[in-house]
């Protein structure tokens, strides 16, 4: 998935995913690190792709998962 938005991408990248980091002085700087941690959670990953406008690629794994209730004798 890819997202992007009208703002930029500020400052070193290596410090893009630091909590508390903001780029415009506003806000509470947990959002891309939340995005980013729940994205290696699941086994995916969140990336950079644009400084300006701000994108980012969101890659997460595909299943393979049995559908609900199959499996289930009835």
């Amino acid at each position: 998935m890819d997202v992007s938005d009208e703002g930029a991408v500020t400052g070193a990248p290596s410090r893009l995913f630091d909590r508390g980091r903001t780029g415009a002085g506003h806000g509470t700087g947990i959002g891309l690190a939340l995005a980013r941690d729940l994205a290696v959670t699941l086994g995916g990953r969140l990336s950079p792709t644009g400084r300006h406008p701000a994108a980012f690629t969101l890659l997460l794994p595909v299943g393979q998962d049995e559908p609900q209730g199959a499996g289930t004798g009835g």
